[in-house]
Order: C-alpha cells, then structure tokens, then sequence
C-alpha cells in the first residue's frame, strides 16, 4: 500500500490525487506482472496480488518477493517527482506470505471477482501493515522459501491483529549476488 495518502489526499482536488494514486498504481501492478502474478483487486491505495494462480511456478515465492523489492524501488522514483510537483511525500510497502489459499471467484449474484482468501492471505496483510515503509517484510513461509537468495533482517516475533502468537517477520534487504541460485526468468538475466 501507499504510506501516507489519507494525510495528502486532504491537500489535493480530488483529480489531482487520483492521478497521483493511479501512477503508484502503475508502479505497483507492473512488478507483478513482470514476474508473472495476478493483481486481484485495487483497494484504495492498495493492491492484493498473489503469485501461483492461475498459472503456477516452483519459485513463485521467489518471485513474489522480486517484485516487492521492483515495486518499493519504482515507488522511490515517482516518490521523488510526487514530492517535486506536489510537495508531497509517499511512500510504499509491501507483505508477503506464503501458503495455501482458495483462489477462484469469490462474491456474490450481484458481483464477482477472481480473488484468493484464506489464512495464508490475511497474513501478508498483516505482515504489509506492521511493515516500515519503504520496505518489504515477509513472514517465515515465504522466509524458508527464499533465504538463500535474498539478504534478509530478521525482525524477531511480531504481534499480528488476529493471532494468538506472535509471528516470526523479515525484512527483504536485498537479492543475494550469486546468480546461480537464481531459477525461472530471473536466472536467465543479469543481477541488479
């Protein structure tokens, strides 16, 4: 999601700040797609995305967090021609979690989306809003998924809305060098 919109929604006309959210937008969604997910909805100053469905790969946690790491860089960028024009200053980020979820068509008769729901979900929600902005942070499935590519701090037991226990977190630093732990279309590309 987008750091900080309530408080600068308030200063623009309304058209104004709907460019301003469909270009983070446009940050957002492009990662995504690049690595081949799914954006399920937009949500205010948020997207759901989800990686596995309907087309699945053996690295989709992988790549879930590549694009993490492409949209907070490509937030940072626009960040700087938000706060130029406007004198506003956004920031992004980003939860990811790894598990099991439903995916299909979710809603009613009267409206429908393709979504996924379960547990696995509403934790990468939690681990998005406990999350520093300007950062990706993951929750430990997606950590033992992909530690051995990507520098991690771990962040110790967080306490989420909705369990009982605290939550193993981690912030994604950044990809690790060694370019042959990289699998899928990344292996076969150059490292940042």
């Amino acid at each position: 999601d987008v750091q900080g919109s309530t408080a600068a929604a308030e200063k623009l006309d309304p058209e104004e700040w709907t460019d301003i959210i469909n270009g983070a937008f446009e940050q957002m969604i492009k990662p995504v797609y690049k690595y081949e997910g799914t954006v399920a909805r937009l949500m205010g100053d948020a997207i759901l995305a989800f990686f596995g469905a309907p087309i699945a790969h053996e690295d989709d946690p992988q790549r879930a967090v590549l694009a993490g790491l492409e949209i907070i860089a490509g937030i940072k960028t626009y960040q700087e021609e938000i706060l130029a024009q406007f004198g506003l200053d956004i920031l992004a980020r980003v939860g990811i979690n790894t598990g099991l979820v439903v995916v299909g068509a979710v809603g009613s008769d009267l409206r429908m989306e393709y979504s996924a729901m379960g547990d696995a979900i509403n934790l990468a929600a939690r681990m998005e809003q406990t999350a520093e902005p300007g950062t990706v942070q993951i929750a430990q499935p997606t950590f033992l998924q992909v530690n051995h590519l990507f520098e991690l701090e771990e962040l110790g037991p967080v306490q989420v809305k909705g369990k009982a226990e605290p939550v193993p977190a981690y912030r994604v630093i950044s990809r690790k060098s060694a370019r042959q732990n990289l699998r899928g279309i990344e292996g076969m590309r150059s490292p940042m």
